[in-house]
This record gives C-alpha cells, sequence and structure tokens, in this order.
C-alpha cells in the first residue's frame, strides 16, 4: 500500500499531462482495480473542485435598492464556469455605470465591456486577464457550514425566487446575506440592498449573451 501511495501521483501527473478527459479514462481502465478506483476518486474531486456553484445553470435577476439603485442580470452554466453579467447601477446621482462582464474560462473569449462609466458613453470592451470579482456572485466565503462560522453568524433561512437561502452576518463588518448553491440571492452591504426578483432554468448560456459587441 505505501508503494502504491508514492506511485499514485506519479501515475496521475502522466495521466493528466496525456491530454483530454477520454484519454484519461482510457488509461484508468487498463489500471489495477484498487489503483483504478483512487484514480477515479481523485478525479471526482477534481471535478467537484471545478464546480463555483451549486447548480448547474440558470438566468437570475436582481434589484439594487439602498445606497445604489439600478438592476443586474446573470447568466451561469457549466456550475458557474461561465458567467454573463449585465449591470445597469446608479451609485450615485452623477455615477451611472452600465457594463457587461463575459467570463467563458479563458482571457481570449472573455470580456469587460463598458457602455456607459462614470456617466460617461464608452462602448468599448477589454479582454479580461483575470476573472471578475462581480462574475463569483458571492460576498461571503465560500465553503461549509463550520468554515463559515468563523466569519459569519448564522441568520436561519428564508425563501428568496422559491429558493430556500441560508443567511449570515459578518461578525466584524456590517453585512449580512442569504445564500443558496454558493450564490448571494439577498445581501445588505453597508446599506447597498441586492436581491435577486426571479430565478430561470436554463441549459446553457445564450449564443447572443456572449457576443461582447451586442449591448444592452
Amino acid at each position: 500500500m505505501k508503494v502504491l501511495l508514492l506511485v499514485l501521483p506519479v501515475i496521475l501527473f502522466l495521466f493528466f499531462s496525456c491530454g483530454d478527459a477520454d484519454t484519461v479514462a482510457d488509461k484508468i481502465m487498463d489500471s489495477p482495480d484498487e489503483t483504478k478506483d483512487m484514480i477515479e476518486d481523485t478525479l471526482e474531486e477534481v471535478n467537484e473542485a471545478d464546480k463555483i456553484f451549486g447548480v448547474a445553470s440558470g438566468k437570475i435577476t436582481f434589484e439594487y435598492s439602498g445606497k445604489w439603485t439600478g438592476s443586474e442580470t446573470v447568466w451561469f452554466d457549466q456550475y458557474g464556469k461561465r458567467v454573463v453579467i449585465e449591470q445597469d447601477i446608479h451609485h450615485s446621482a452623477k455615477n451611472h455605470n452600465k457594463v457587461k462582464m463575459i467570463w467563458t474560462g479563458d482571457k481570449e473569449t472573455s470580456y469587460n465591456c463598458k457602455y456607459i462609466s462614470m456617466g460617461e458613453e464608452k462602448n468599448s470592451s477589454d479582454n479580461a486577464f483575470l476573472r471578475p470579482k462581480d462574475t463569483e456572485l458571492s460576498l461571503f466565503s465560500h465553503g461549509d457550514v463550520a468554515q463559515l462560522s468563523y466569519s459569519y453568524d448564522q441568520l436561519g433561512d428564508k425563501m428568496i425566487v422559491n429558493k430556500q437561502a441560508s443567511g449570515w452576518k459578518s461578525k466584524s463588518h456590517n453585512i449580512e446575506g442569504w445564500i443558496w448553491k454558493g450564490i448571494d440571492l439577498e445581501y445588505n452591504n453597508m446599506g447597498v440592498i441586492k436581491k435577486a426578483t426571479s430565478f430561470e432554468n436554463l441549459k446553457s448560456i445564450p449564443n447572443d449573451q456572449l457576443d461582447p459587441n451586442k449591448g444592452f
């Protein structure tokens, strides 16, 4: 068993360096049973870690109130690996931002689009080298109840757009929110209130939403 544990990382390295998942799967089938089981478990953990949200796909609309006013529409699929967000928000009387963020998982086809920024028309888009923070859809640390409890107190559950969301309040900041499947369906971040008003099931993000040249 000790020899197997020493050899397993090398086997996994070779498997992952060989190419796509089909190649890996073919090589697993040729492995001894015990090794195959361990490799399959490892691949399953990798796949689970790749899931940013606990739901595969959907479209969510949000409204802002309080210090900010406006709206936001979110499309996502592949458990949050791909996300498109349209925001039309008045941060103040003069600060009006109308933007679109497209994150497809690689910088060549991901964009930050600005239609209006600080009240001025921009109509420009740039490749996003890093995933924008806004596409993570949560102010809170991702983790289980034990992990969240280090920084937040539980507020109980409530229904938001027919989803049972769990409430959390920061122990050190004026922030509270209700999370469902890794997504904040509602939060109050120091006077900025964001709340989901609808959730629609989707198979995938519509192709026209992935076009950075299409305004909204």
